[in-house]
């Protein structure tokens, strides 16, 4: 069971994970990836230990829009240059994602940031 936190502790909570967001948008707005759908994308792709994805596998980490959206999200993302897409070698169907080392550099001073900030609640 899950007991029951404080409204004081509730509320530093809470303007951490507000804080969090804004700070999504301090490091992705300026490129027009401040939609929190990215969030999950980028998260998702960087936690796991693949670095290459089959395209299809990316669409499961953005839970939070229809398959539909997930399939032009990813896709203008890779017109944009923001992931690459390569072929895979023994089947030129299949294809294969990576994150551009600008996002994921803008991702892990993003995560270095929410670190610091989710610290300080103690």
């Amino acid at each position: 069971m899950i007991r029951k936190i404080s409204r004081t502790k509730g509320k530093a909570v809470a303007n951490a994970i507000l804080d969090m967001d804004r700070q999504w948008s301090a490091y992705f707005g300026d490129i027009g990836l401040n939609d929190l759908n990215y969030s999950d994308l980028f998260c998702g792709m960087w936690m796991d230990d693949e670095r290459y994805f089959a395209k299809t596998a990316l669409y499961d980490f953005m839970p939070g829009v229809s398959r539909r959206t997930a399939v032009r999200y990813v896709q203008a993302l890779i017109d944009e240059g923001w992931m690459r897409e390569e072929s895979a070698e023994h089947d030129r169907r299949i294809k294969y994602v990576s994150l551009s080392p600008t996002i994921e550099e803008r991702l892990e001073q993003f995560l270095a940031y929410v670190q610091e900030r989710f610290g300080q609640l103690g």
